[in-house]
């Protein structure tokens, strides 16, 4: 109430006045404030780079599994008990050294019987020699017999029913002589099946260890002591770790990329951020019926942490094309989402989300959506936020 009657009191000259100072004031310090909100920061050392389209080597992806190159089922060579199994899966083994082992007292009898068997053989041949060397001789003597009576008949000088008797004699050695020939023949076969038989047992004897074929590792066991080996069943996986391969799944209309003795980029899952080179040694002749894939193999570098089942993926060129590419250093990952500082109409950096693709072999990232050929972008950002910001190239 006072200072409306302290105004009140006062000239409209001087009121007038001093509302107009008020007023500007006011307004001066509104706009003030909008131009310094409307105004973007400078972030220094931006490189502005543009995107353009390159020419790059047209590659063609396909993903595979780690095999070892060589790998071997080991199996009992001879039917037996398993008396002890000695390695556990996962453990290195040396050529040679022994995996597992036979019960030998069952191999020591069946060698013990089929040597019983090849003396008894040699006896029977034996026995069999001597019929026969009598048999020989008794028909020698019915033979000069036989001659000496068919001159005294020529001579007349014997009777024909004498004569029938010697010649009758004859044929009867002679029958008995080709009869001891061919027991003598039977003792000799069975002596060769008997020492056969017990050369297989001796050698089947030798089969008691189970060793590895070559140097590498157990990569599975199927075999517990106490069971029984059956030669032919795999009792168990030895891979050889020195060599490793990828084998991989191509489509037949893109099988010609993957000749034999073409170069391919391999890269792991399990080992990211390495690419490493494979060459092709092995394509099927034909393609999978119901996949219509071929199979390919890849022959992998020397590498300690390459393993047996890793799964990854291989790139074979084909031709070429067109693509944008970016360094790897302008992009931004925030999650899930990948993006690129983009330099709008107005000069401003803004955050952009862009659609990535393959990391070429010299460490450029193909850009498949969000950013056109033509447009800015800041190709070093590193860990600043310069979302609203304006690029200055200096310091």
């Amino acid at each position: 109430m006072k200072i409306r009657r302290r105004f009140h009191r006062l000239p409209l000259c001087l009121v007038l006045p001093l509302a107009t100072a008020l007023v500007s004031a006011l307004a001066g310090c509104s706009h003030d404030e909008r131009t310094a909100e409307a105004t973007p920061q400078t972030a220094s050392g931006v490189e502005l780079r543009e995107a353009s389209f390159q020419t790059v080597p047209g590659q063609i992806e396909a993903p595979g599994t780690v095999i070892a190159a060589r790998t071997a089922e080991v199996a009992a060579r001879t039917m037996g008990t398993l008396e002890a199994v000695l390695v556990r899966e996962g453990q290195a083994v040396k050529a040679g050294e022994s995996l597992a082992r036979l019960d030998v007292r069952e191999l020591a009898a069946r060698a013990g019987a089929a040597r019983s068997a090849l003396e008894g053989a040699l006896a029977g041949r034996a026995e069999a020699i001597q019929g026969s060397a009598a048999a020989k001789a008794q028909a020698e003597v019915a033979e000069k017999t036989y001659e000496r009576f068919v001159y005294l008949r020529n001579q007349k000088s014997v009777a024909p029913q004498e004569f029938d008797e010697v010649e009758s004699r004859r044929r009867a050695a002679q029958a008995a002589l080709a009869a001891a020939g061919e027991r003598q023949k039977q003792a000799d076969a069975g002596v060769e099946r008997a020492r056969a038989e017990a050369q297989a047992a001796e050698t089947a004897s030798s089969y008691t260890r189970i060793v590895a074929p070559f140097t590498g590792i157990v990569s599975r066991r199927m075999a517990e002591a106490g069971s029984t080996a059956m030669p032919g069943m795999p009792l168990f996986v030895v891979e050889d770790t020195s060599r490793f391969q990828l084998r991989l799944q191509l489509e037949a209309s893109s099988a010609a990329a993957a000749r034999t003795g073409a170069v391919a980029r391999v890269r792991f899952d399990a080992l990211p951020g390495r690419d490493l080179e494979g060459r092709v040694v092995e394509v099927e002749g034909g393609a999978d019926p119901a996949s219509h894939t071929i199979g390919v193999r890849l022959e992998l570098p020397a590498d300690a942490s390459i393993r047996s089942g890793l799964f990854g993926r291989a790139w074979f060129r084909n031709g070429e094309r067109r693509a944008l590419l970016l360094p790897q250093s302008a992009v931004i990952r925030r999650g899930q989402l990948a993006g690129v500082y983009v330099l709008d109409s107005s000069g401003v950096l803004r955050w952009r989300v862009v659609t990535l693709g393959q990391t070429s072999p010299e460490g450029s990232i193909e850009l498949l959506a969000g950013l056109g050929a033509g447009e800015k972008f800041a190709a070093n950002p590193g860990e600043r936020d310069l979302d609203g910001k304006r690029a200055g190239g200096g310091q």
